[in-house]
């Protein structure tokens, strides 16, 4: 096996428009020892729709799961559908806690409508042992107070907003982004780069072999919906899938400059709706190579979003006037996002817009229920914050679990083997090789020379290969070389 040097803490992931059967997928990468021991339980504070679907994932995970709530009702539905010890009560009164045995709590997930009690919920956990503290919070005032909050003595290890993790999923899902190095090995002469797909980013909508990639660089992974697999030359890209390229040292500079290509042009963005996370992303997107259009019923809204943001033209009417859109030219826009506080008004807009001939349209729903309309319904992706922040969550908990064998958050392994004798002799090309879809050669490593290899490269004596795959191989050498 190969010895690796990666610092797990550097990786990170985009996300595409997901869906509950996306998230039962993620659950299953959980390693078996995030599950029940007689001292090891899970407290949930809060029986809102997250704390119930957290709660639902645990017990599937045969973890202990405790929920404390102010509302009884709430609390008695979830026991009826789920086997968990429910107390009704606040996560910061210390009876109750004590009721909830948090003397055997491994981890506490704190996400109540209510801010400061799920910041003091978790400091009270912290102070009496939890391991691991999660905190849902809405107020900017404690994101902005993050690292204070996270990197001092109160113990709070992830500190998660919904309307942020909207937003920079939306930021992901519209313009090209690549995080350099998320791993790198063999004395960092070979980095794996991650990107994730926009609408606009030159590789969306064509296949890996008609790709203008950088020399001496290679697409060893694709996500897509939550779901690794190793892609081919007849394979499509989409908006919102993250690719994962392995390249030799110096290649991220020619793929930074071949993604940058498309952003010289300014992107028209219409947002409807004046909430928090069209607010959000409007600061965001504000000045970065984007013509922005809010669309506001309120008028008394529309004027703080005109005072705040200088460069959002704001537009008081309602986004479901087909009137309206036309006159914006939606026809032009490149993307369109449904975030009012209707969700069954943010289905029908985005209807609306994709009709007119809206390049990408983003609907937000606040329901579950309609998070499964992402199937039927004929717009480019539906999110839902809960679910996002799920994902968010079971990525932490994810977080640690990984052996020193695999790379990607552990959805992939690295072996290392020499090229049999036999084989080298006969100077066979790599796509002679018959394999499993499962694996892909990428680096050959050829005396002090290190090649990132194609099909047509012809395997020689002594070649030693690091090998890709997405599961564990007890005999790769006959898998790869048996039949030849």
């Amino acid at each position: 096996m190969l010895s690796l040097d990666i610092n797990f803490n550097d990786i990170a992931f985009g996300e595409s428009g997901c869906n509950m059967t996306d998230l039962l997928s993620k659950l299953k990468t959980v390693k078996q020892d995030l599950t029940s021991t007689v001292t090891q339980q899970a407290l949930i504070y809060g029986a809102n729709t997250i704390g119930f679907k957290l709660a639902q994932q645990l017990t599937k995970l045969s973890r202990d799961v405790v929920i404390i709530a102010e509302d009884e009702q709430r609390l008695k539905r979830i026991q009826e559908e789920l086997d968990v010890m429910a107390l009704v009560g606040s996560g910061v009164d210390l009876k109750t806690l004590k009721r909830a045995r948090i003397g055997k709590t491994a981890l506490i997930l704190a996400v109540s409508e209510n801010d400061e009690k799920n910041i003091l919920t978790s400091i009270y956990a912290h102070k009496l042992g939890v391991e691991r503290i999660v905190a849902q919070v809405s107020d900017d005032d404690y994101l902005n107070n993050n690292d204070f909050l996270i990197n001092t003595e109160l113990g709070i290890d992830l500190l998660i907003n919904p309307e942020e993790v909207v937003v920079e999923q939306i930021g992901d899902l519209i313009r090209p982004s690549m995080e350099s190095g998320i791993e790198s090995f063999i004395d960092g002469k070979v980095q794996i780069s991650e990107v994730t797909i926009s609408h606009r980013n030159p590789f969306a909508f064509n296949k890996i072999s008609q790709l203008n990639l950088p020399r001496n660089s290679l697409i060893i992974g694709v996500l897509r919906r939550n779901r690794l697999f190793i892609p081919y030359g007849e394979h499509k890209l989409y908006p919102g899938d993250t690719i994962y390229i392995l390249g030799k040292k110096g290649f991220r500079t020619k793929l930074g400059q071949l993604l940058s290509k498309n952003r010289r042009k300014k992107q028209k963005v219409v947002l409807a709706g004046g909430s928090e996370i069209n607010y959000r992303l409007a600061l965001n997107l504000a000045g970065k190579q984007s013509i922005l259009t809010l669309i506001e019923a309120k008028q008394e809204r529309c004027e703080e979003l005109a005072e705040e943001i200088s460069d959002l033209l704001v537009l008081n009417g309602k986004a479901i006037n087909i009137d309206l859109l036309k006159e914006e030219g939606i026809e032009q826009a490149d993307v369109f996002v449904a975030a009012g506080a209707n969700d069954e008004e943010n289905l029908l807009t985005g209807l609306a817009a994709k009709s007119l001939g809206c390049k990408k349209v983003i609907t937000i729903v606040n329901s579950l229920e309609y998070s499964y309309f992402s199937e039927i319904v004929d717009v480019d992706t539906i999110l839902s914050p809960q679910i996002l922040v799920l994902e968010k969550i079971l990525d932490f908990l994810h977080q640690g679990q990984v052996d020193t064998e695999t790379i990607l958050d552990g959805q992939m392994h690295l072996l290392k083997l020499e090229v049999p004798d036999r084989v080298g002799r006969r100077k066979l090309k790599l796509k002679q090789l018959k394999h499993a879809s499962d694996l892909i050669i990428g680096v050959v490593i050829r005396d002090e020379e290190l090649i990132i290899p194609d099909g047509e490269l012809r395997l020689r004596v002594a070649d030693q290969l690091l090998v890709f795959t997405l599961t564990a191989k007890n005999n790769l050498l006959a898998e790869l070389f048996g039949d030849v």
